[in-house]
């Protein structure tokens, strides 16, 4: 399945008001709710089938990822501790940030983790891929370890 954003369709006010609401009305797949696995979790609002890759916002050139030492994270504010070590990748080092913080942030950063995840990471979080049909209202879960290769 391709995915869709409403810069598939031509520029000028009604061009973009028809491309969103065809992204509401046939590319809307998740939300967040409260997960009884942990904190906040990512649902389906409708089926989705198996392969689909369009759940969550396709890579953008703009998006970057800063590598910051866990020495540099353990020296932030509580605050902003928490989001880095809640919501970003990390290895023995350091930790991967977005280049412009928190102050936007993608849905699939809420994903949960599963040994048997319904979602698979694809080119290293840039995508997730349904492994199976994924029924409305259930919980969709990545397998954190496998998110970034080794």
């Amino acid at each position: 399945m391709g995915v869709v954003t409403s810069d598939d369709y031509p520029r000028g006010t009604a061009a973009r008001r028809a491309a969103l609401r065809d992204l509401l009305l046939h590319h809307t797949w998740v939300v967040l709710r409260p997960s009884p696995v942990a904190g906040v979790g990512v649902f389906a609002v409708r089926d989705i089938p198996q392969g689909c890759r369009d759940m969550f916002s396709p890579p953008h050139p703009a998006d970057e990822w800063i590598a910051m030492p866990r020495g540099e994270v353990e020296s932030l504010p509580e605050h902003a501790r928490y989001l880095v070590e809640t919501y970003c990748l990390f290895d023995e080092t350091q930790y991967f940030v977005p280049a412009d913080g928190f102050k936007r942030m993608d849905l699939s950063l809420f994903l949960n983790h599963s040994d048997t995840p319904n979602v698979v990471s694809v080119d290293e979080g840039d995508w997730f891929e349904a492994v199976r049909p994924i029924a409305a209202g259930e919980e969709l879960f990545v397998d954190y370890g496998t998110i970034v290769p080794e």
